[in-house]
C-alpha cells in the first residue's frame, strides 16, 4: 500500500509533500491567503525560511486555522531552514522562527 507519509526515526509521521511559501516580492497577504487555501486542500506540511520573509505570514495562518478549530497542531509538520549566520546560536534561530 502506497502512503503519503513517511514515519521517521523517533516515531512521527511526515507527509511527504509540503507546500513551500517562498514568494517574490513577499505580499504577507497573498501568502497567508495561499496557506489558508492549502489548508482546505488537503496540505499539512509547510516550508518555510527566514531569508523567504514568510514566516510570520505562515506562523499567522496556522494560527488562525488552529484557533478556528480549523485543524489541530498536531495535524501540522513545519519545516525552515537554519541561515549561516545563525549557526553559532540554532537556538536562537530556532526560537525566532517559531514566534
Amino acid at each position: 500500500m502506497r502512503s503519503n507519509n513517511v514515519r521517521l526515526s523517533y516515531g512521527i509521521s511526515m507527509p511527504l509533500i509540503g507546500f513551500g511559501t517562498y514568494s517574490f516580492p513577499n505580499d504577507r497577504n497573498t501568502t497567508e491567503l495561499a496557506i489558508h487555501n492549502a489548508l482546505k486542500m488537503g496540505y499539512r506540511h509547510f516550508d518555510t525560511a527566514k531569508i523567504y520573509g514568510s514566516e510570520a505570514a505562515v506562523g499567522k495562518a496556522l494560527n488562525e486555522a488552529i484557533l478556528g478549530r480549523q485543524i489541530e497542531r498536531e495535524d501540522i509538520f513545519l519545516t525552515s531552514k537554519l541561515w549561516g549566520s545563525d549557526h553559532h546560536d540554532p537556538l536562537s534561530a530556532l526560537k525566532r522562527t517559531l514566534e
